[in-house]
């Protein structure tokens, strides 16, 4: 019998954030975690199910929520997690969501809700490894756009929320079953006092309008070489681990490139046939937030990329998340969209060429393929009809 309000599946930064921002405001809350992770992601979690957040937590609404918030269970049993609540949230990243998927899936029952933060056309693997495990659970399953969270842990394992994002880009897979995933999971206090909810045009839409695969990659992969430079301690006056793309690698060329990947984000959509929810105006590239600055409203938030706070830094290497997930999964999932539609997308293409050569990595073949994803073979009528409606070629 259910007896938690919510269980997250993920024990990193945003999955504890997750967790401690619903229990802090009176929610039954549980967490989980791939057994060999827990010890070093949840440390002493694990014994007390304690967590401790704090953080400027900066909004245009002043919303904030701190203290020290119990957990009613912390497990790395995945059948515990699943039948312990009807509501999961799944906040891992992309790069690790099959693993998650795989762990749940044989738990499943009618009525569960599972949401992925963000979704990153994870929705979509995770429909298409329901049908191969044979799972006909009768589930909802939906993601969002972005983190409700810009996050991090601090000292002692404390979290440290930086930034409430306020707007949060929704959609359910088929999204028939859109009304019932927002009643489930967009009352819960995650999204409390800052971020209005805005349906998405199919969870493709949801996908395409994450905005870290248009910043991070161009800026990351046109820094690299800077980047790499600045480990190399006094280099250009900044300390190592010190780099911050945002505040050392925007410029106007490297906006040009963000604005051009936009665009043909935009191409995708209007191919597929499928409204953006809002649609940037080429003056906000040239903001040093891009287009990260409407995303959470902070004109203000420049303080947080002050020289002397870097509190959004990284990367610092080739092996960070914004080249190892955001180019696999963001930028492969877009040029798989986009060759399946006729639509050309030169930028997309060649960041993900140079981002493989950079890596050493195929990310071509290891990323989000339409294949992975359960559309391989569809036309753009039948993609769309089971974005929609569920129903499969």
């Amino acid at each position: 019998m259910e007896r938690l309000d919510a269980v997250v599946m993920g024990g990193g930064n945003l999955g504890k954030t997750l967790a401690a921002d619903m229990a802090l405001a009176g929610l039954r809350v549980g967490l989980y975690e791939v057994r060999e992770m827990a010890p070093r992601t949840l440390g002493g979690v694990l014994k007390d199910g304690k967590l401790s957040m704090s953080g400027c937590q900066a909004n245009p609404k002043g919303f904030r929520r701190s203290g020290i918030a119990q957990l009613e269970l912390v497990t790395t049993d995945p059948k515990e997690a699943v039948e312990a609540t009807k509501i999961l949230l799944i906040a891992v990243p992309a790069t690790h969501q099959e693993r998650f998927f795989s762990e749940i899936i044989p738990h499943l029952r009618d009525g569960t809700v599972v949401s992925i933060h963000p979704d990153n056309f994870g929705s979509l693997v995770l429909r298409r490894m329901m049908r191969e495990m044979g799972c006909d659970a009768e589930v909802v399953v939906g993601g969002w756009h972005s983190a409700p969270y810009g996050t991090r842990t601090g000292e002692d394992g404390e979290l440290l929320c930086d930034v409430r994002e306020s707007r949060q880009v929704f959609d359910a897979l088929p999204s028939s079953d859109a009304d019932a995933f927002e009643m489930a999971v967009g009352k819960l206090p995650i999204f409390d006092g800052a971020s209005s909810l805005e349906r998405a045009d199919t969870v493709v839409g949801v996908g395409l309008e994450n905005p870290n695969p248009a910043v991070h990659v161009p800026g990351s992969i046109l820094n690299v070489g800077a980047m790499e430079v600045s480990e190399t301690e006094g280099l250009f006056g900044i300390p190592r681990g010190r780099w911050s793309m945002y505040a050392h690698g925007m410029s106007p060329s490297v906006a040009r490139v963000q604005l051009a990947f936009y665009m043909e984000e935009l191409s995708i959509m209007r191919a597929l046939g499928i409204r953006p929810t809002v649609v940037h105006p080429q003056e906000q590239f040239s903001s040093r937030l891009s287009i990260m600055a409407p995303e959470y409203r902070i004109p203000f938030g420049i303080c947080l990329l002050h020289p002397e706070n870097w509190r959004i830094s990284g990367p610092t290497s080739v092996e960070h998340r914004y080249f190892t997930e955001d180019i696999p999964i963001g930028c492969v999932a877009r040029l798989e969209l986009a060759r399946a539609l006729g639509v050309k997308t030169p930028v997309i293409e060649s960041l993900v060429r140079i981002g493989s050569a950079l890596c050493s990595k195929d990310f071509e073949s290891e990323g989000r393929t339409l294949s992975k994803m359960g559309l391989a073979g569809m036309e753009r009528e039948e993609m769309l009809s089971y974005l929609r409606g569920g129903l499969r070629p």
